[in-house]
């Protein structure tokens, strides 16, 4: 809790009273019971492994609906970024995301564009899609590159 709470998103966690205002707005809890942010931050409070709160963490749509309801502020979905940022450092990132932010650093896209949609890009008048380098520079200073590896 305490190594959350340290983080630069992660002081939400001491001001969960655990009332679940979170938990009955989640969209994706309630698409599935595996989770649910009240629980999740009563995780972080129990001092469940991190295995587990890093899985669920990226469970986590980031649409905030959780800070919208929380009438104590506690900024759940800022809790959800600080544990994925501790998740980053340690190394334990989904390859599902790894992929998106691999490609959206080398294309400027998180799915690269197909070749259907070069070709309506290019019939329109349009740029051809290409890296973005304020991207690169970012996950540069980041460490991004260093979790993503090379190219």
């Amino acid at each position: 809790m305490h190594e959350v709470a340290k983080t630069a998103r992660g002081e939400g966690v001491l001001s969960c009273i655990q009332c679940g205002r979170c938990a009955g707005s989640c969209p994706v809890g309630r698409l599935t019971l595996k989770y649910n942010p009240r629980r999740l931050i009563e995780m972080v409070n129990l001092g469940f492994k991190w295995e587990a709160l890093f899985e669920l963490s990226w469970l986590c749509l980031s649409c905030f609906t959780c800070i919208d309801r929380c009438p104590q502020g506690a900024d759940v979905g800022e809790v959800v970024f600080a544990l994925r940022a501790i998740a980053a450092r340690d190394g334990n990132v989904p390859k599902g995301a790894l992929a998106m932010a691999k490609s959206l650093v080398e294309t400027g896209h998180i799915v690269s564009p197909t070749a259907s949609v070069s070709k309506q890009r290019a019939a329109l008048g349009l740029p051809p899609c290409e890296p973005v380098p304020e991207v690169a520079k970012i996950a540069g200073k980041t460490g991004l590159n260093k979790i993503l590896g090379p190219k």
